[in-house]
């Protein structure tokens, strides 16, 4: 749901992304928006290589990646899963490989993560703030809720610890 409310401002959606998330881009420029960005397959066939072949993860995959002239913003979403210090180590990784892809040297790259503002919450309250150190940034679904104005996303947020047997009307 926030991929297609995102791709119908490309622009809006960098520029509120960059704020809500704090990152220290700046937000004009051209952007584009992948959903389901199998990143370093993708790449390197529309460069005629194999990722196979150059030893990076063919099947790797982000949910968002937003694409400017000199950043790469990649976002992780969560709705009812939590982040791992695993996956942390997979996205440092990731910041490495890219920059070491043909013509991505350049790039300043980010990881935000998107997930229930109660999620941020309890990884404060019960100290494990270790699964959100791998991040530069945070959007909650009720950011882009009120950024959107749609129920969709902010029932997303509410999704996350659900008390068992609660059911979701409306």
């Amino acid at each position: 749901m926030l991929y297609s409310q995102a791709v119908k401002d490309i622009q809006g959606f960098a520029s509120w992304l960059i704020d809500s998330a704090q990152l220290d881009y700046p937000t004009g420029g051209a952007w584009d928006l992948g959903f389901e960005v199998c990143f370093y397959r993708d790449y390197l066939w529309q460069l005629g290589r194999s990722a196979k072949g150059k030893g990076f993860p063919p099947k790797r995959t982000f949910d968002f990646c937003l694409f400017g002239e000199n950043q790469l913003i990649v976002v992780e979403a969560k709705v009812c899963g939590q982040f791992n210090s695993k996956q942390n180590k997979e996205f440092e990784l990731d910041k490495k490989r890219i920059r070491e892809l043909p013509y991505l040297g350049h790039l300043r790259i980010a990881v935000v993560a998107l997930a229930s503002s109660r999620y941020f919450a309890n990884a404060v309250k019960y100290g494990w703030p270790q699964t959100l150190a791998g991040f530069d940034g945070r959007v909650s679904w009720a950011q882009a809720a009120k950024k959107y104005g749609h129920p969709d996303l902010q029932r997303a947020g509410s999704l996350y610890k659900l008390k068992s047997g609660a059911l979701l009307l409306n």
